[in-house]
């Protein structure tokens, strides 16, 4: 995909757009339905496409410019989120040859797969900040429906990226249309 920064800026605003749109509906929806503790981090599949699709030696501004968005909407740490998304970033660019998103169950499985990765490293960063293990046990069973959640949204939301990205759908990540 496309690597120069001439060609991230207008995708990548239209991505923030995108973003700040999920995390109003998400912020406001789940309350609604009587879900206050809940909150669907719409930023993670953000940077896991980004993750996917790009190969850019700007990801790591990238994804802490999503996380500095992100933080607009709730008070969890943007620190944190964006060190674990540079981190699973670098597992993507290892692991980029075996990963296809050939259909929408391996775009969910490979989704959910990273965002358990994700937690696991966003756990471990606050448990080094001191952070008490009942947080992480208790974040922990709001992730899993969390998580749930984003992985069945994934194929739709990765659609809509790839027509603002102009990337093709099909085939191995990182293919240009």
């Amino acid at each position: 995909m496309k690597s120069e920064i001439k060609d991230i800026i207008l995708p990548f605003f239209l991505s923030l757009i995108i973003l700040v749109i999920l995390e109003i509906l998400g912020t406001t929806m789940m309350p609604i339905i009587g879900l206050q503790n809940y909150m669907i981090p719409f930023h993670v599949l953000i940077v896991l496409y980004l993750g996917f699709k790009l190969q850019t030696p700007f990801i790591s501004i990238l994804i802490l410019v999503v996380q500095y968005v992100h933080s607009f909407f709730t008070v969890s740490g943007w620190e944190v989120g964006t060190i674990a998304g540079i981190l699973i970033c670098i597992l993507i660019s290892y692991l980029r040859e075996l990963l296809h998103f050939t259909s929408a169950i391996m775009t969910i499985f490979v989704t959910q797969l990273f965002q358990t990765v994700w937690f696991v490293l966003v756990s471990g960063l606050l448990l080094l900040r001191n952070v008490e293990y009942s947080f992480i046990v208790e974040k922990f069973w709001r992730f899993l429906p969390e998580s749930l959640i984003m992985s069945l949204l994934a194929p739709f939301i990765f659609a809509l990226l790839d027509r603002v990205w102009r990337v093709s759908s099909s085939g191995a990540l990182g293919e240009e249309s």
